[in-house]
């Protein structure tokens, strides 16, 4: 008589602990932000170095949407894939995912592949500040330009641990004019087929095939060398007022270069 007794109890205080935890997460879900995407991602033209292209992007953009939230905060994306013939997943790069596993978008491993035309709602925590990226980790998706920017800035009521007076995002890519099939096969093939080097690095998704050196021999004759401020492939570029400090944030999304990175000496006319 006295072990069922024993286990109702036992039943009754794990019930009493779950409540009690729902509440103590409600009442902190109170003070926390909410960050909801809704994203598509589907193949597009795009000209990222001046030579038209397919690129993979998000809601018609590439590279794509910047998220941006508090530390602390829960960032929700419910991401449609519109690609037809291929999967998709997408990977928190940074992101611890505690309590969220399912979240972090390793294919076969944490989730399963969201099949075309299928829909997948990620949900999980940006718990420390930082700068982070997100990327296609399915294939070579990354380097067919699946990736973007996620910034978490400090905590509410934070202060960050030193001045600036404004801020830019750099995503710093490598690309290649061959389709990511293409890559892939060789990639994967034994023997092992190199795929070159990459046509071109792109700042925030812009780069320009072929002008360094058209520049170095004096040719103009290439279009996509002349540039007017309006085209896809146009450099970024960074508007800076003097005596201010400014604080650069740079993520490389790169799918296989190793990159160096140094400001130059700035001139003022």
């Amino acid at each position: 008589m006295v072990e069922p007794f024993s286990r109702s109890f036992k039943g009754l205080i794990i019930w009493c602990i779950l409540l009690y935890m729902i509440q103590c997460s409600l009442a902190t879900s109170n003070k926390t932000g909410r960050h909801f995407h809704k994203w598509e991602v589907a193949y597009m033209y795009w000209s990222p170095d001046g030579v038209e292209n397919v690129v993979m992007g998000i809601n018609g953009q590439f590279p794509g949407p910047t998220i941006r939230a508090r530390a602390g905060d829960i960032v929700h994306v419910q991401l449609t894939n519109k690609l037809h013939t291929e999967g998709v997943v997408i990977h928190w790069h940074g992101i611890r995912q505690r309590g969220t596993p399912w979240a972090d978008g390793t294919a076969s491993i944490s989730q399963c592949v969201i099949n075309p035309g299928e829909t997948f709602d990620y949900r999980f925590t940006v718990d420390r500040a930082g700068t982070y990226f997100y990327h296609g980790h399915y294939g070579m998706q990354r380097s067919a330009g699946l990736y973007g920017a996620l910034i978490v800035d400090v905590a509410e009521g934070e202060k960050e641990p030193f001045h600036y007076d404004g801020e830019f995002d750099l995503l710093l890519s490598d690309w290649w004019h061959q389709s990511v099939h293409h890559q892939e096969v060789g990639l994967s093939s034994k023997p092992m087929r190199w795929i070159g080097e990459p046509q071109a690095l792109l700042v925030n998704g812009r780069g320009q095939y072929g002008c360094s050196m058209a520049a170095h021999y004096g040719n103009s004759s290439l279009s996509q060398c002349n540039i007017t401020g309006n085209e896809q492939w146009a450099p970024y570029i960074l508007h800076v007022d003097p005596n201010k400090t400014y604080r650069i944030r740079i993520a490389s999304t790169t799918a296989l270069a190793s990159l160096n990175l140094a400001i130059g000496k700035a001139e003022s006319d």
